[in-house]
């Protein structure tokens, strides 16, 4: 019983590991000016948005995955729901989770609550690309790439 149990949390631990490493290095190259990087001219919608000043809370278009902008909702479904969508195709019993855990958050937790909540600072942002830590991205746009966990930017030397 507790074999299989620790057998499946490895396994969907090791899946969302890939998942952000991934998401890791697609935010890396939408970084990457140039007139033919698609990303970029996506991704950097995101960063126009003034996070501080606009209400970026919940909003009932976020349940059909809509974040604002066309371009600001593409930039999350090129960046975070199509590495998810590819490893339910890898993966479909471990995968669902993913892409059930990426819906939840994004839908919920995003935006202001985590991500771009100035008030989220100290120990925990060691672990978790939360408030100042992804607010320190959108200052800097040459270091802190990882999105939730801030494993890859420690990993790859690219942390504030």
């Amino acid at each position: 019983m507790w074999q299989s149990f620790i057998i499946i949390f490895l396994r969907l631990t090791g899946l969302f590991l890939l998942w952000t490493l991934v998401i890791y290095f697609i935010h890396r190259l939408a970084h990457i000016r140039h007139r033919f990087n698609f990303l970029y001219h996506i991704h950097r919608h995101h960063h126009r948005v003034n996070y501080l000043r606009e209400n970026r809370g919940f909003k009932w278009h976020h349940f059909i995955f809509f974040f604002g902008s066309f371009y600001e909702s593409l930039d999350v479904w090129l960046m975070m729901t199509l590495p998810a969508l590819g490893l339910f195709i890898w993966l479909p019993a471990y995968g669902i989770c993913i892409l059930v855990f990426h819906y939840l958050y994004e839908v919920f937790l995003s935006e202001s609550q985590l991500d771009h909540n100035a008030a989220i600072t100290g120990e925990v942002t060691r672990y978790f690309s939360w408030g100042s830590y992804h607010l320190g991205h959108h200052r800097n746009i040459r270091y802190n790439f990882s999105l939730m966990i801030t494993l890859w930017d420690t990993i790859f030397k690219t942390r504030a």
